[in-house]
């Protein structure tokens, strides 16, 4: 197919899809999924390096289009603010900020200065922190003065400001720990826990409304079934979590050597607990995909990037929880989700590029009922 088939430029920021930096989501993470894993994974270190440079490359291209459709289109952004569908991916480009600069913060001191790259760290995790709040606030006041929503427009695609909201203390507590007995210290953990707990009831309520709308309604069009995996991602950044803000926690509040001990014991069960639940989910994403599947193939979309993203995250997890409790068992299910999440953001790539060279990926679907 020849290039005179991509859509003129106009054409494509009008109906450039907020969902579009989910791709640059489903690649960063990767580098962090490499780097948990790099002692045990061949060419670790390299592919680090170019999924690293290949995301930040991605969000520069794509934040342009999606920056001049505010301007040029503001209709359209509203439009899709207001579209229980569309809306909730808006907050995947200040997620893309913090996955980025969680993987910077892995590999950055290769190539940047210390100093350097904590502020530019800093700077990423306070830009996304406020980006994601704003889409939060925005989103959820949009959907309370909507007359209806139908419950067929849902999904668990939903989940996605909640699970932004769960991102931000994963790079929070690192800079915490950076920041210790700093203002700037103070502000990354507080704030890391404020997000935990407001992150961590909308997961618990988006998906019990979610859950009763897949049980009780029929399934979303087969185009959205991916949107099942983002399920995945919570309980895995929760695992994360877990086995992470002790040492902060420690620090922050003084704790004495028993208290510091204590916390890092509990870590470990919470931490298996979170990741049965986003294991679980996994396998049930899995079967459910095949069934409708097996109904009505699956066209390749944009939302195939909400499979990359949340098995990169299960497979960090995995690796964390791995390094804190060193059964083979962790190991074998990393490195196998680890295998299939670079399979599987290769077919999604590609299949990106093939969309994008013949404007078909350009194509909005047709609107839901809302």
């Amino acid at each position: 197919m020849n290039s005179s088939s991509i859509p003129p430029k106009t054409s494509i920021v009008k109906t450039f899809a907020p969902g579009w930096f989910a791709s640059v989501m489903g690649t960063a993470v990767i580098v962090v999924a490499l780097f948990v894993f790099q002692s045990v994974f061949p060419f670790a270190k390299a592919l680090e390096t170019f999924f690293l440079f290949a995301s930040i490359l991605l969000f520069l291209i794509l934040i342009v289009p999606w920056t001049l459709r505010w301007f040029l289109f503001p209709a359209d952004v509203r439009h899709d603010l207001s579209h229980p569908v569309s809306a909730a991916f808006f907050p995947t480009m200040p997620i893309s900020m913090l996955i980025i600069a969680i993987a910077l913060e892995k590999i950055g001191a290769g190539f940047l200065s210390e100093v350097l790259l904590w502020n530019i760290l800093q700077i990423l995790w306070v830009i996304g922190t406020v980006g994601i709040l704003i889409f939060a606030l925005t989103i959820l006041n949009t959907f309370f003065h909507k007359s209806e929503v139908q419950w067929e427009t849902s999904t668990l695609g939903w989940l996605i400001p909640p699970v932004s909201a769960l991102l931000v203390p994963v790079l929070g507590i690192s800079l915490a720990t950076h920041f210790q007995g700093t203002t700037w210290g103070v502000i990354n953990l507080m704030t890391s826990l404020i997000f935990t707990g407001f992150g961590s009831i909308l997961f618990i309520l988006v998906m019990s409304l979610v859950f009763i709308r897949y049980i009780f309604h029929p399934m979303p069009p087969a185009h959205l079934a991916p949107t099942l995996w983002v399920g995945i991602a919570p309980t895995s950044i929760l695992t994360i979590l877990a086995l992470k803000f002790s040492k902060p926690l420690a620090l922050f509040f003084e704790a004495t050597p028993e208290i510091e001990k204590t916390l890092n014991f509990l870590a470990k069960p919470l931490g298996v607990m979170f990741w049965g639940f986003a294991l679980f989910w996994f396998l049930l994403a899995v079967v459910v995909t095949l069934g409708v599947h097996q109904k009505s193939p699956v066209p390749f979309a944009l939302s195939w990037w909400a499979f990359v993203f949340p098995v990169g995250a299960f497979s960090v997890a995995t690796g964390v929880l791995f390094q804190a409790i060193p059964l083979v068992f962790f190991q074998w299910i990393g490195l196998s989700t680890l295998t299939f999440l670079l399979i599987l953001w290769l077919v999604v790539a590609a299949n990106t590029l093939i969309g994008v060279w013949s404007g078909s990926i350009f194509a909005p679907h047709a609107p839901a009922k809302h």
